[in-house]
């Protein structure tokens, strides 16, 4: 019975570790491998690079940073990273992907809370990066669907964030149907 007890316990840490990457992730009927696109704060991310779907790797958070680059323009770098959402590609060169938008150096949250329903379209620098840490660059069109702020609670106020997204690097790479949908807690930001 001890044997038995003990075996039990060694499967509840597996089934965690099997479950938690997908518990946000809803299925799209229409577009396999991805998630549907949603505006609730589940923290996902979805994409087809060259016809592969991806996703961002469990429940980690977007990175969305301002860079100061000492003139009046500065970047606002939104990134993620990235992990094949289809067994056989399960080695897939991308580590991460990152959309780099010129903002004034006096860019605020409140600022950033006015690109709610902007759509920038082909003008944004996307970055992929390589497991071999190069990295690709090229052109892409990133949509806020939804930006919202959430100040129900003191204690944690969190910017809830939603979009679409696609972008082409050279004639080779081809990254077509994205959809995000984050929650960024405000102690993170640094604008």
């Amino acid at each position: 019975m001890k044997y038995f007890n003990r075996l039990h316990l060694s499967f509840i840490p597996l089934f965690f570790l099997t479950t938690c990457h997908s518990w946000n992730f809803y299925a799209d009927p229409d577009d396999k491998g991805l998630s549907r696109f949603t505006s609730r704060g589940y923290n996902i991310a979805t994409s087809y690079i060259n016809g592969s779907p991806f996703r961002n790797i469990g429940l980690y958070y977007p990175l969305l940073q301002k860079d100061s680059t000492g003139n009046s323009i500065d970047t606002l770098k939104f990134t993620w990273p990235l992990y094949p959402n289809d067994l056989p590609n399960r080695s897939a060169a991308y580590d991460n992907i990152s959309f780099l938008l010129p903002v004034p150096a006096t860019f605020t949250k409140n600022d950033f809370l006015t690109f709610n329903g902007h759509r920038f379209a082909n003008s944004i620098p996307v970055i992929l990066r390589e497991s071999s840490s190069k990295s690709i660059s090229g052109i892409a069109s990133l949509y806020f669907v939804s930006i919202s702020e959430n100040l129900a609670s003191p204690d944690y106020r969190y910017l809830k964030l939603s979009g679409l997204f696609d972008g082409k690097i050279g004639d080779s790479v081809l990254i077509t149907k994205g959809r995000f949908d984050f929650e960024v807690g405000e102690n993170g930001l640094n604008f």
